[in-house]
């Protein structure tokens, strides 16, 4: 489970995962069960607190706009669904204990590498450890209620069969697998933040260009550093990475990159990866990202890639179908035979895409059908 599918977007957190309000009035009740105006109100504060609609320009952010009816709609559609969630898992006795939420949690810690480095990326996102805790308790619950009602497993006839009648997508030129530290050295932001810094304008130049060598010196001086350690000791290579590449994405998987063709990288990163011997670890790889520290860990010839190769890839994309199908009837099947009232017809999606088709008629100079009101 990637980190990224834990700490989930802010505002898709508080939809799914964050509890009800109680003592304000019913906007919509689902079989019965409230949904409160201030269920809705935490969640929108949550995406008025969005950069993104922090920079959006005044007209955007009125009520009747186009991007909060949209808004709007998502919102009350995700509550609706997580009330449903909350009743058929009180229906069929699901919980996740404290124990299943700690296991889970200590596995995300074991893939980033370090509890320190779990802690950074929750400061980072604005996320408090509760929230997490949450996120994966909702994540337990939904995988149980989904083996409880769907068949998700992926037999290994399927995986073979998937292999056998896709080969064109196995038809890959040459590849090589390989694993990579990362120490970003970027002269313009590394500028931009030292100018940033500069608020009464003292730095001249000469003094900015300094501090840019300055800082790039530090970095280099990392990589050889970092390089120097995984030398020494070339099965320590993923732990360095977890704990020194800045590539994120590839650190929590001890900076492996998978396979790759050569045209996937920036030439200066591919002539090396494609140059040495398996198992070896590079010469520290300036490019426009920085320095990289490059160990190949395999290669693989032009060709048809061979089934055992492949599989465990195969496998993991038909169960992310299954689990996404499952989880789609499952949510249709549940709103389908729901009782769901609005209180608050404003809040109906129905009315909702009426007034998005009246803004969108309107906008192409056509008269608005007033039946559409």
């Amino acid at each position: 489970m990637k980190f990224t599918k834990v700490l989930l977007s802010a505002a898709c957190s508080v939809i799914l995962f964050a509890g009800c309000t109680v003592g304000n009035k019913a906007i919509v009740t689902v079989n019965g069960d409230a949904i409160t105006k201030a269920d809705y109100e935490k969640v929108m504060d949550v995406v008025k607190n969005n950069p993104q609609y922090k920079q959006a320009p005044e007209e955007q952010k009125k009520e009747d706009s186009p991007m909060m009816l949209m808004a709007r709609e998502r919102i009350v559609q995700d509550l609706i669904v997580r009330k449903l969630l909350d009743q058929e898992y009180a229906k069929r006795k699901i919980s996740a204990s404290e124990e299943e939420i700690k296991t889970k949690k200590d596995e995300v810690i074991k893939q980033l590498g370090s509890r320190e480095r779990f802690e950074e990326l929750m400061k980072q996102n604005n996320v408090k450890e509760s929230d997490v805790d949450k996120d994966i308790a909702n994540e337990i619950k939904i995988l149980k209620l989904l083996e409880a009602t769907s068949n998700i497993a992926v037999s290994d006839n399927e995986v073979k069969d998937f292999y056998n009648q896709n080969q064109a997508q196995f038809n890959f030129p040459q590849r090589v697998r390989a694993s990579h530290i990362l120490i970003e050295a970027n002269p313009e932001l590394i500028r931009k933040t030292i100018i940033d810094a500069d608020k009464d304008g003292k730095l001249s130049a000469a003094d900015i260009d300094k501090k840019v060598k300055e800082e790039l010196d530090k970095k280099m001086a990392l990589a050889k550093d970092v390089r120097a350690q995984a030398l020494k000791d070339p099965n320590s290579f993923a732990s360095l990475a977890k704990k020194y590449s800045d590539d994120k994405a590839s650190a929590v998987q001890g900076g492996d990159l998978g396979f790759f063709p050569k045209e996937a990288m920036v030439k200066e990163f591919s002539d090396v990866a494609f140059s040495i011997k398996p198992n070896t670890i590079s010469d520290i790889v300036v490019t426009r990202f920085g320095n990289h520290i490059i160990m190949v860990t395999d290669r693989a010839a032009a060709g048809l890639a061979p089934f055992e190769q492949v599989k465990g890839e195969i496998r993991a994309y038909l169960e992310q179908g299954k689990k996404i199908s499952a989880m789609q009837n499952l949510f249709n099947g549940l709103k389908s035979n729901a009782k769901i009232e609005f209180n608050d017809e404003s809040f109906n999606p129905e009315n909702i895409q009426k007034q998005l088709r009246g803004i969108a008629t309107a906008s192409q100079g056509a008269p608005v059908n007033q039946a559409q009101k």
